[in-house]
């Protein structure tokens, strides 16, 4: 996936994308998605993980010099179509978590559903769909009224007011948002954009500054007890360690392809456990 690789409101077809709208449409989508999967956290943070987890199977693994953050394909498996999601854990872990809420938009299939909401005719393009994916995952992590009321609370804490700001004051409101969200930095300047509370010309001004400000965000994190930067190189899949015991506990089981994906995996044997005799539900507990 790329992390925010749009601007404005032209989709790739040369149409004029009312993203007011589309926003309206997100909304939508994301109440009913918190509605049927049970989603009460306004701000989901890497709890994202849990829930994608519960909707499909995620492959975690690090990989260090590949861009990319994560991806979704769908295969048969058992003659039934099921979902795939890779998460790169050699990325940090802010990025992992906006990965993963864009990969669960794809699974949802928002991009079409929004497509149809909004009477546009045929389908999305490749790059509108990313683009469209993207605003979901934004809007999945960072609501926009909670965003807001976050950013302009913080904004009273650093004692800044709306008008001419120092950078470094804007950078320390958002890396307070970056660590309240669990989110990167750089979706954090997109949404400001996106919910109203920045005009494009001054998200332009930081991306024009990124080194600089990326160096600042660094020095604001470095000092703090946040993780946001840091990969974990966690290498495990959805699930893997009960696959693991139920094939070990099976005959005929290919004993060395067991070992092996338990030590691609780094999974390590449960130690033994001593029993213990509880009652559930009896009086006699109280």
């Amino acid at each position: 996936m790329r992390l925010y690789g749009f601007r404005a409101a032209f989709s790739s077809r040369g149409g004029i994308m009312d993203w007011k709208e589309i926003d309206k449409a997100i909304q939508k989508i994301v109440s009913d998605i918190k509605d049927k999967c049970i989603i009460k956290n306004v701000a989901i943070r890497d709890n994202i993980f849990g829930i994608l987890e519960d909707n499909c199977t995620v492959i975690y693994y690090p990989l260090e010099n590949e861009k990319n953050r994560g991806f979704h394909i769908k295969r048969i498996v058992k003659n039934e179509l099921e979902d795939f999601v890779y998460i790169n854990t050699a990325k940090p872990i802010a990025e992992q978590i906006f990965a993963a809420a864009h990969e669960f938009g794809h699974i949802f299939e928002v991009s079409g559903k929004v497509w149809k909401m909004m009477g546009y005719s045929g389908f999305p393009t490749e790059e509108d769909e990313e683009n469209i994916t993207n605003r979901f995952a934004a809007e999945l992590l960072m609501p926009a009224e909670v965003f807001k009321q976050s950013f302009l609370e913080n904004m009273k804490e650093v004692g800044i007011k709306s008008g001419k700001v120092k950078v470094d004051d804007l950078v320390r409101v958002m890396v307070m948002q970056m660590n309240a969200f669990m989110v990167p930095y750089e979706a954090v300047r997109r949404r400001l954009v996106e919910i109203g509370l920045m005009q494009q010309s001054a998200a332009d001004f930081l991306e024009s500054k990124e080194e600089e400000i990326l160096h600042l965000v660094e020095l604001l994190t470095q000092y703090q007890n946040s993780y946001l930067e840091k990969g974990t190189g966690r290498k495990t899949i959805s699930g893997i360690r009960e696959l693991i015991e139920e094939a070990e506990a099976r005959e005929n089981i290919d004993d060395f392809l067991v070992k092996r994906i338990k030590r691609d995996l780094e999974i390590v044997d449960m130690p033994e456990s001593d029993e213990l005799e509880i009652h559930i539900g009896d009086k006699d507990n109280e």
